[in-house]
């Protein structure tokens, strides 16, 4: 072998082979996508876009032919060299993958620059351990690199967010339900493809040819890549590392902090928040007289006396909300007239809720009304279905259960989204009817199962077990109908926004479905309102669904700040019974709290915790993972100091024994309050 570099044209069959494969792919990415080589606004040759033309044909014309080149390096430089490539491609992929997202990186401090190359390199660091090549190290790393950039700038698009760690804990999920999208590649998109085949094959022709390379070698390239890419996570997570160059997380706001922090950064940042922590001044017995504390003190009064022993009814209605009571947008027709009409009628309890999740993280919602507990003290991302719920767990159905009641849940989709059919029975349902076991025939609105077949189903599931048992019921229903995406184009728009038809057509299909879902909720309530027996009906919407920014902006006209984030998680509730209730309206409410109002409807007893949560929602009515609201109004983002810091940190105690502590639980605070 020659101990001089040489670079050199060879045209072997196996050099053409790879460069005619090469032109192939590259042809095939630019037929497939040939809109993007056009301006959007015409499809003429004046409108031609011809920086992208050019830079997809230079980096296309460098691929194959550095597949007819052929290079000898000496092993000494050879190896110095191919560390460099796996030091120097991380660069490229935070650039190309934050480019891909728009993030405005030529704005960011070194310090940033570093915590995101860090990211990256720890990625290529794995992937040279892996294959002890430079090449293998820009395939693997390269490959995450743009699949991760790409992927996470269609989760934005559609959810409101960027990808967090436990997303892909519901990978699954996200699969079920991908498919209502549209999804649309960008120029850069394009480019970065073009520029990994360019840079693989690059670094193919720089790496050595090392066939005789001793055993001794590999083992040390493998093991000082593994040393360096263990001595990076040491870094980043133990050592706190990522905080310590100024990336830091606003639960609030993912979408605003990845763009402030860089893509891979925010990623990561939100890693180390995985794992959850005891809550400052925890233990036992304190908790032990809390319990005590709420022993002694009488239960406020029910909001329902239903004389026996109630149906109970939830329903969540998936992506619902009221755009209509901000009063800033008119819609034509009114979307919402049966709703509208039960406030104003004054025979329901009702209000807006606030939630944790925005355009999507449907389970959470569910968590948080289901338990009561809140998403505020979990770590960023988290999906409890997916992460802690795999034990018994204190929950409404499982109060429900001690007094008697018969638990089934009912959802039109997979059962396996989310982890329902894992979680469902540790929350205490007795049953799981999926969109497999419908027993009604099921109707579709934009391809999923409508409203009405849902209500149809519940009232299916009422009437057979009236039939069989003297057992009161329960019965907590997720709808889908809402689901996004908004661009079907067989569904046909029946609502528009007032003095703006067919500027935001998401959001009118948007208005549209919820306009179907108005009727079926006048239908299921037409339906109970006739019973004889007493029927209580819980109604909330689980999240905003995620529609154009501009529709966003007129809606929230004359609102700013922190204010208008937190209105971006408002939606929302009632409550209805076919007895007489104690009707008034609450402003403001999170969902943790929904499931002590609807047993006090109920005029059921509820347990410690749930008397606990109905006297800390005087004070502090909405405690979200975003912020929390005072009960004059007064918002407070998440990890901003407040006046309510000593009662929050206590609820987090009662949260952290109830959910976490297995050992020490102090039972008779979740349990049945005896009345």
């Amino acid at each position: 072998m020659s101990e001089k570099f040489e670079l050199r044209l060879s045209l072997s069959r196996k050099n053409v082979i790879a460069s005619v494969l090469v032109l192939a792919v590259s042809a095939g990415i630019f037929a497939m996508e040939w809109q993007l080589a056009f301006l959007q606004e015409a499809r003429d040759q004046s409108a031609v876009c011809w920086w992208y033309i050019f830079s997809f044909g230079v980096m296309t014309a460098l691929s194959a032919g550095l597949c007819l080149v052929e290079t000898e390096i000496p092993p000494g430089p050879g190896e110095k060299l191919g560390w460099l490539l796996v030091f120097v491609l991380p660069l490229w992929a935070f650039i190309t993958v934050d480019v891909i997202n728009g993030t405005k990186i030529w704005q960011f401090p070194q310090k940033r620059w570093l915590a995101n190359y860090l990211c990256y390199l720890l990625v290529f660091l794995l992937g040279y351990a892996l294959t002890r090549r430079a090449w293998g190290a820009a395939a693997i790393g390269g490959a995450v690199a743009i699949t991760f950039g790409i992927a996470n700038y269609f989760v934005v698009q559609f959810r409101g967010q960027p990808i967090l760690p436990w997303d892909f804990t519901s990978f699954s999920t996200a699969l079920t339900v991908s498919g209502g999208y549209e999804y649309i590649p960008t120029r850069k998109m394009a480019l970065a493809v073009i520029s990994y085949l360019c840079i693989v094959t690059a670094c193919v022709k720089l790496s050595p040819r090392r066939a005789g390379a001793a055993r001794r070698v590999w083992r040390r390239e493998r093991l000082a890549a593994l040393g360096l890419s263990g001595a990076l996570l040491f870094l980043l997570f133990p050592l706190n590392g990522l905080s310590n160059m100024g990336i830091t997380v606003w639960a609030w706001n993912q979408k605003a902090s990845s763009e402030l922090t860089g893509i891979a950064a925010g990623f990561f940042a939100n890693v180390q928040f995985m794992l959850v922590d005891k809550p400052d001044g925890y233990s036992r017995a304190r908790v032990e007289r809390l319990a005590s504390l709420r022993e002694a003190q009488e239960p406020e009064a029910f909001l329902g006396e239903p004389g026996e022993k109630p149906t109970v009814i939830a329903v969540m209605n998936e992506s619902m909300t009221d755009f209509g009571s901000f009063e800033s947008v008119g819609f034509l027709p009114d979307n919402q007239p049966f709703l509208h009409s039960l406030q104003r009628s004054g025979d329901c309890v009702w209000g807006q809720a606030y939630s944790s999740v925005y355009g999507g993280n449907t389970c959470n919602s569910e968590y948080e009304f289901l338990t009561g507990n809140s998403m505020a003290f979990l770590p960023n991302g988290s999906k409890p279905y997916q992460q802690y719920i795999d034990s018994p767990q204190s929950s409404l159905p499982a109060l429900l259960k001690e007094q008697g009641y018969h638990c089934t849940a009912i959802h039109p989709g997979d059962r396996e989204a989310w982890q329902r059919i894992e979680a469902y029975p540790h929350l205490g349902f007795d049953e799981f009817v999926d969109a497999t076991i419908f027993d009604v025939e099921r109707h579709f609105e934009h391809r999923l199962t409508s409203d009405r077949s849902c209500y149809e189903q519940v009232i299916y599931e009422y009437e057979r077990w009236r039939g069989i048992s003297e057992d009161p019921l329960f019965l907590f229903n997720v709808t889908i109908q809402n689901h996004g995406g908004y661009e079907d184009e067989n569904y046909k728009t029946r609502v528009r926004v007032q003095d703006a038809a067919g500027k935001w057509p998401k959001a009118e299909q948007y208005l549209t479905l919820t306009k179907s879902s108005d009727q079926a909720l006048e239908y299921l309530l037409d339906y109970f309102s006739a019973r004889p027996d007493p029927v209580v009906i819980l109604f909330f919407g689980d999240h905003w669904p995620k529609l154009e920014d501009g529709f966003n902006k007129a809606v929230l006209a004359g609102e700013s700040g922190f204010g208008a984030t937190m209105s971006q998680y408002r939606v929302p509730f009632f409550l209805w019974a076919n007895y007489p209730l104690k009707t008034q309206e609450i402003p403001a409410v999170s969902l943790n709290y929904l499931s002590g109002l609807l047993l006090s409807a109920a005029g059921l007893p509820g347990s410690g915790y749930t008397d606990y949560l109905e006297d800390l929602r005087q004070q502090i009515p909405v405690i979200t993972a975003i912020g929390c609201m005072d009960k004059d109004g007064r918002l407070y983002r998440t990890g901003e100091k407040t006046p309510y810091d000593k009662l929050l940190q206590e609820y987090a105690v009662l949260q952290y024994n109830n959910a976490f502590d297995e050992d020490g639980k102090v039972e008779r605070m979740f349990c049945r309050r005896e009345t």
